[in-house]
């Protein structure tokens, strides 16, 4: 019989994704994990094979519980969906973090060439967030709005885009008042008429 398993998965997952978010893949050292996770090297590599496999997990669990809920919350059930487009962008800085460590998904996109690994849950969380923008551009165009005419898969295409490039400003501590002028302007872009802010 093996011995019993005294620690968490899920608070291991959740120790992982704080210091990856703020260290990154390459620049967390073995050390730096046993330290935010408790784990020894014998029980990470028996529970998840290598620095690798509690990497993918770790970005696995962040795509199942920020990525998909923080889309639930904004993109897939307000009653304004435009309103709630605005607030998925706005939640991203709005944060009260300061320095904010951006989002693990993003940082590690832009990291992904030297980790080829996550590269599939890269996509999976961007396609997750792209889905969410189509659902509430298809649902805004329905309430009229939005135009009639719009492209809902090329606006979809260009909110990711522009919301990707935003959470890399915020990870390089790009002023508020800036990040809310680029949000207006992604609001613009699907032919939005600009809200006041409170």
């Amino acid at each position: 019989m093996g011995r019993k398993q005294l620690w968490d998965q899920g608070e291991v997952l959740a120790s992982a994704m704080r210091l990856f978010r703020h260290r990154g893949y390459q620049a967390a050292s073995l050390r730096d994990i046993e330290e935010a996770t408790g784990l020894h090297p014998g029980s990470l590599y028996r529970a998840f094979d290598s620095k690798d496999g509690l990497f993918r997990a770790a970005l696995d669990a962040y795509n199942d519980q920020v990525v998909q809920e923080r889309v639930r919350v904004h993109l897939l059930t307000p009653a304004d969906p435009v309103a709630g487009i605005r607030s998925f962008f706005t939640s991203a800085f709005e944060t009260g973090l300061d320095p904010d460590p951006g989002c693990l998904l993003t940082n590690t996109a832009v990291e992904s060439f030297t980790v080829p690994q996550a590269a599939a849950g890269v996509r999976r969380g961007l396609e997750a967030i792209e889905t969410g923008f189509t659902d509430a551009l298809t649902r805004a165009r329905s309430l009229d709005l939005l135009p009639a005419d719009l492209d809902v898969a090329e606006s979809a295409a260009r909110l990711l885009a522009l919301y990707q490039g935003l959470l890399v400003l915020v990870r390089a501590g790009t002023p508020r008042t800036k990040l809310h002028t680029i949000t207006d302007g992604a609001l613009a872009s699907i032919g939005s008429e600009k809200e006041g802010r409170p």
